[in-house]
């Protein structure tokens, strides 16, 4: 089981209580709590987010009437919410994913090594790619 460790200052109810499932339950390096720090953020905006898209308008605005517009009607539109509410719960995903918590039988996820579909350069003696192979083929122009 995980020390207890304080959440960061601001975090609402869904951050903080993402916060101390997580830190409960596994023992995190200060990286790890860095990254568990931005998916609790992430899971704060997901949820005001959510509200927003429910019609709670309140969650991150509120309109008063301007004293000098003789009562006139403003409109405020909140545009792209749920593509904003789709992205940060892909953040959320993969910030939760680079954890690399251990899964129920303490199975951790691999860990890719180096960058995928990089290929190292030939060294004499060593493996040869098929590009170099079909370079040695090709004749030479006389």
């Amino acid at each position: 089981m995980g020390a207890v460790v304080d959440p960061p200052a601001g975090l609402s109810a869904g951050g903080r209580r993402l916060w101390a499932d997580i830190t409960a339950a596994h023992e995190l390096d200060p990286m790890q709590l860095v990254q568990l720090t931005e998916a609790c953020r992430a899971k704060d905006r997901l949820d005001k987010l959510d509200a927003v898209l429910c019609g709670d308008a309140d969650t991150w605005m509120r309109l008063s009437p301007d004293p000098a517009s003789d009562g006139q009607v403003y409109e405020m539109r909140i545009t792209n919410a749920l593509q904003r509410a789709n992205d940060t719960a892909n953040l959320m995903k993969q910030l939760l994913a680079a954890l690399r918590l251990p899964d129920g039988q303490g199975v951790r996820p691999q860990r890719r090594g180096g960058g995928r579909g990089v290929q190292l350069p030939s060294v004499p003696g060593g493996k040869v790619s098929s590009l170099d192979r079909a370079r040695a083929r090709r004749p030479t122009p006389s």
